[in-house]
């Protein structure tokens, strides 16, 4: 079921909008019946070899594909799932991903915790990509950053699994920090910058998008944080990285 608090965010769809739907979500979307589960592998319709170099990488609240389109070009090797409720987003991520001929982007209109739940029990993501969610200020149990999501998401998550999240809200960090390192969010170990391959916004660790130049002319500082996904908590109780 779409959240409730999700209704009055949709707009109507521009016409290049919704010809993109029409046309390209049968062939980029991921759609599902009640009770079935997601096979990834047959939904991007290529079979990987064993110990191939490739990596399934999930962006939760992908908006316009922005980000997402620009890391799938640059890693055709690797597979990339954006999911997000805004339909207006993914009609636009869906003409940038046919404009670029990528064929190892899937989206999905849904929550993060509805596309898990109807995925494999078991670790699938190498990476999830996390970029200036919703503050969603004075209603925390609506964020994307809460314990249900980030232990669906660890639950997922291949050892080693890298979770990297930016924003542009002064209380997220601490928030994010205060989540992760519970036990009820999962088992996540904070990196240093130096270890979690952190680069300045808009290098080609992270690349820049449209939310973030317009935050960074508002002058609101960027944070951006990593975390592990660990499968021994004991690995948790060393020193804590900063």
């Amino acid at each position: 079921m779409k959240p409730a608090w999700y209704r009055q965010r949709q707009r109507a769809l521009t016409p290049a909008q919704k010809r993109a739907e029409q046309a390209l979500w049968p062939q980029w979307g991921l759609s599902w019946s009640y009770g079935d589960r997601l096979d990834l592998d047959a939904r991007f319709g290529r079979a990987h070899a064993e110990g191939a170099p490739r990596k399934l990488c999930l962006e939760v609240g992908c908006g316009t594909g922005e980000a997402l389109a620009a890391f799938a070009s640059a890693r055709p090797q690797d597979d990339f799932v954006g999911v997000d409720w805004y339909r207006g987003g993914l009609a636009s991520a869906l003409q940038k991903v046919d404009a670029l001929g990528l064929t190892n982007v899937r989206l999905a209109r849904a929550d993060a915790l509805l596309l898990l739940d109807v995925l494999p029990e078991e670790p699938l993501f190498d990476e999830v990509l996390v970029y200036f969610p919703d503050p969603w200020r004075g209603s925390l149990e609506r964020r994307m950053v809460r314990a249900e999501v980030t232990r669906a998401l660890w639950e997922r998550c291949r050892p080693g699994a890298r979770l990297r999240l930016a924003t542009d809200v002064a209380d997220y960090p601490a928030h994010a920090r205060a989540v992760l390192g519970s036990a009820e969010g999962g088992h996540w170990r904070e990196l240093p910058s130096s270890e979690a391959g952190l680069q300045e916004p808009g290098a080609s660790r992270r690349p820049s998008t449209k939310y973030e130049r317009a935050a960074i002319d508002e002058g609101r500082t960027i944070a951006d944080l990593c975390f592990e996904a660990v499968r021994d908590p004991k690995a948790l109780e060393g020193p804590t990285c900063t």
